[in-house]
């Protein structure tokens, strides 16, 4: 007798780079550590926009890396979580025994994107499966569409953790899109004051309700003008890019002009693959002793795990993930759902999360 496979639904990416539909089976438990989950939510990222509707490596993948759900499997040594548990789902899955894994920054593991496009990191879809460590139980108070966007407040508190900002501080944060938001957010609780800048009005208007000290539309002002009025003319204690893409060229060098001697310049936006060379000013880098302090993804802060950090927060409800997404969309309609990030000055988008 022929035992059929169990199957589901999945966004495929096509050659043109936009998404199809199809069915394919359900991931198998492959180890004894190992949980499948119903994907109940999941978040489309800043950096899934990169390859919207252009070729790229991930033809014919699933993608996704935001995602909530409900188990519906464990593996024999699961021990954290058990059928029916609502989770939310860290989506980096390292290889757990380099020299990276072993102090924490798995983030930065060499199998870290091979690993994980092949377990988790598959959130456009029905159900994923992979390590029971990347499951974490949600009590019923905290909706699945919340939960999935966890990944880009990990970012978030990452960058808070590499820059050290602390009560007292002014800092700048550039780019008002999910990272920017996400992050004054965090830096509020740290007791920091928050300038941000960005060039749409419904996302400064969201920060405005998040509590940002003053907002700054650079399409209508001077920013650097702005900033050093602000700052008594000394720059901000700490600058955060939050743009990336095709716009770092310019928003790189901006934020460097933002810093106060001796302050710091983070760079959180991603950068575009074929990015050309671009000019960085390091006389004033070098002779102001600017840091400057690349942010990529979370791992581990000293003990603690940063995505249950943001997790307990959330729990908390110290986080305002609720009012960021502003549109939600079914899997059927993921097409869709890209597109209204895509043209969010006609939209009003901030986060866009699919629901299943």
């Amino acid at each position: 007798m022929i035992m059929l496979e169990k199957m589901m639904k999945a966004a495929f990416k096509t050659p043109a780079g936009d998404f199809e539909i199809r069915e394919t089976p359900i991931p198998k438990i492959t180890q004894p550590d190992y949980v499948l989950a119903k994907v109940k939510a999941a978040g489309v990222c800043g950096s899934d926009m990169n390859f919207w509707k252009v070729p790229s490596q991930f033809e014919g993948m699933i993608t996704g890396h935001e995602l909530a759900g409900e188990v519906i499997e464990t593996g024999p040594a699961v021990k954290n979580v058990k059928p029916g548990d609502r989770v939310a789902i860290e989506s980096l899955v390292a290889c757990g025994h380099c020299y990276w894994c072993d102090v924490g920054q798995y983030h930065l593991c060499p199998e870290l994107m091979k690993i994980r496009w092949d377990t988790l990191s598959r959130a456009f879809s029905e159900y994923v499966a992979g390590p029971a460590d990347n499951f974490f139980k949600i009590p019923d108070h905290v909706p699945y569409d919340e939960a999935a966007i966890l990944d880009v407040y990990g970012t978030s508190v990452h960058a808070c953790n590499r820059t050290g900002v602390r009560m007292g501080q002014t800092v700048v944060i550039v780019g008002a899109g999910p990272i920017g938001l996400t992050l004054l957010e965090l830096v509020n609780i740290a007791g920091a004051k928050a300038i941000i800048t960005g060039i749409y009005d419904h996302q400064l208007e969201m920060a405005k309700k998040l509590g940002a000290y003053k907002t700054i539309n650079t399409r209508l002002e001077n920013g650097l003008e702005r900033i050093l009025d602000l700052t008594g003319g000394r720059g901000a204690d700490i600058v955060y890019e939050c743009v990336g893409g095709k716009h770092a060229t310019k928003t790189i060098q901006e934020c460097i002009s933002y810093a106060r001697s001796g302050g710091k310049v983070a760079l959180l936006g991603l950068l575009e693959d074929k990015l050309p060379p671009f000019k960085i000013d390091w006389g004033k880098v070098l002779l102001q002793e600017i840091d400057l302090v690349p942010v990529m993804s979370f791992a581990h802060w000293g003990n603690d795990r940063e995505f249950k950090i943001v997790l307990d927060l959330l729990i908390d409800g110290r986080l305002h993930a609720k009012e960021l997404i502003t549109h939600r969309f079914p899997l059927e309609k993921i097409n869709q759902a890209f597109d209204t990030v895509a043209n969010k000055r006609e939209t009003k988008a901030i986060k866009v999360v699919l629901t299943m």
